[in-house]
């Protein structure tokens, strides 16, 4: 018996079941898999866990890759952890939600908007989170590129 038994079976149930959709599964280490998701097999992918036992999302871990920007759904059945990776162009940013499938996903979500840019198609409407209501809707303080401006009331008072 292998030492990534379950790990190994996990990987290769999701490669089975999202053929063309997941690639680059792979198992690290104990405890952790690997894989990524066709941007649009998402919320398929993440109910397809969520009825093999994977009740929980840990967290959202957005990036930003440069041409692309994404996230890491980070989904558990507290043993293993999935580790979903799903990636969109920087230029039209959008992911679709997983808020069907795991509720808590709503403030990670709402995150990866105000944070990095990214649409989240699904999202009901809400207040912003975690940035300030009054804060720049074209600024994204997690981009690589992003740079601090001081509004001009604050260099006023100087």
């Amino acid at each position: 018996m292998s030492e990534f038994e379950r790990e190994e079976k996990i990987k290769a149930e999701l490669e089975k079941h999202f053929k063309g959709s997941v690639s680059n599964a792979l198992v690290q280490r104990k405890n952790r898999v690997w894989a990524e998701v066709e941007t649009a097999k998402l919320p398929e992918v993440a109910a397809w866990l969520r009825a093999a036992g994977f009740e929980y999302l840990a967290t959202v871990t957005g990036f930003d890759e440069g041409e692309n920007l994404g996230a890491y759904y980070h989904i558990t059945d507290t043993h293993v952890i999935v580790n979903l990776k799903v990636k969109t162009p920087r230029a039209n940013p959008s992911l679709p939600s997983v808020l069907a499938t795991y509720p808590g996903a709503l403030s990670y979500e709402r995150e990866l908007e105000d944070m990095f840019g990214i649409k989240v198609t699904g999202l009901p409407p809400g207040r912003r989170y975690p940035l300030p209501d009054d804060f720049p809707t074209d600024q994204y303080p997690l981009r690589k590129d992003w740079k601090f401006v001081q509004p001009a009331e604050e260099k006023e008072a100087k």
